[in-house]
């Protein structure tokens, strides 16, 4: 048996185990629904969900606010990180504001950035951006400093331009810190995305959570609460998977 198919198979044992004993202790304890209803209940409103389209369309709301706001978080934070690592005394002058940035509670900027640029897509895409390019930045600056300084000799002896240090050795060495950069950045996105939507928002999945507290449903605030880590590990995966074609010369995806 494979490594891989056995790790899915005991993740999938461990899934039905979590079900079983949830059932379980919903008709041993008699738990009304209103606090824990059984597991097929969310079954039932996830269908009912998907059914009346109403899924999908917060799916695809909170999914187009991860993509903007991730792309434009990773492309600064790739860009402001190479600029910082090789300008130390410019990295040292900004680091205490770019520190207190960080620092500055992120569902405190929700609602702040829900006044300047409103419900739409626009206020959830910045505050992702925020949280994705901190992470990003600081594994580039990482990334490119940790290169050797006999591969630049080399690259010299070569006669290599400037482009070509950049992309083929610089870049190339950020590469394994950059990619964990973005699979962290990614799943602070998703987190992003939410509170931004919960905080004000037409439609996303946070959008139905907000709509379940207020209406005292918690079979919608289990099954939302589903989707959104079903999302979480899905993009991680293709996060990984990309991870693992982009560096599979790299010590870290040999098997």
């Amino acid at each position: 048996m494979k490594k891989g198919f056995r790790n899915y198979l005991l993740s999938g044992l461990v899934f039905i185990a979590i079900l079983v004993i949830w059932k379980v202790a919903v008709m041993v304890l008699k738990t009304p629904t209103h606090i824990l209803p059984p597991p097929e209940a969310i079954l039932f409103r996830f269908i009912k969900l998907i059914e009346t389209s109403v899924l999908q369309k917060s799916v695809l709301a909170t999914f187009e606010e991860i993509l903007y706001g991730f792309s434009s978080g990773a492309a600064l934070g790739i860009l402001f990180g190479y600029i910082l690592a090789k300008l130390p005394v410019l990295e040292k002058a900004l680091s205490p504001y770019i520190l207190i940035m960080q620092t500055a509670p992120k569902i405190s900027l929700a609602p702040l950035f829900v006044l300047w640029f409103g419900l739409g897509i626009l206020s959830k895409v910045v505050l992702i951006a925020l949280v994705t390019l901190f992470p990003v930045m600081i594994n580039m600056i990482l990334g490119v400093r940790s290169t050797e300084k006999n591969y630049y000799d080399l690259m010299k002896v070569l006669k290599a331009k400037g482009w070509q240090v950049m992309v083929k050795l610089e870049l190339m060495n950020a590469l394994p810190y950059l990619m964990t950069g973005l699979r962290v950045g990614l799943v602070l996105s998703i987190t992003a995305a939410v509170i931004g939507e919960m905080m004000g928002s037409k439609a996303g999945l946070g959008f139905l959570l907000i709509l379940g507290n207020e209406m005292y449903d918690i079979t919608l605030l289990l099954t939302v609460i589903v989707v959104i880590s079903l999302l979480s590990f899905f993009l991680d995966i293709a996060m990984k998977k990309l991870q693992e074609k982009l560096l599979f010369w790299h010590e870290s995806t040999v098997r």
